[in-house]
């Protein structure tokens, strides 16, 4: 369970560096093109990339909670 929650978390903060990516990327994009994009053609990539961005956060969160979970619990088996 280790390693899934491992690739999990791993899954997640690659989503998360994408989502980022791609929402950065289309907010700047209006301004750095002085008015030759709109904010109408912009939001086709605002919103998949906070979207994604939310969602692998979500993810990377279930695969910290695995881990600490799983590391609880072979602190807990281990005899002092």
């Amino acid at each position: 369970m280790a390693k899934v929650a491992l690739v999990v978390l791993i899954l997640g903060i690659i989503g998360m560096l994408l989502g980022g990516g791609v929402f950065l990327v289309s907010v700047l994009l209006p301004l750095l093109t002085d008015g030759r994009t709109s904010w109408e053609e912009a939001m086709l990539g605002i919103i998949p990339g906070a979207l994604v961005l939310v969602l692998s956060f979500v993810v990377a969160v279930v695969g910290l909670v695995m881990m600490i979970m799983k590391k609880r619990a072979n602190k807990a088996q281990t005899p002092v």
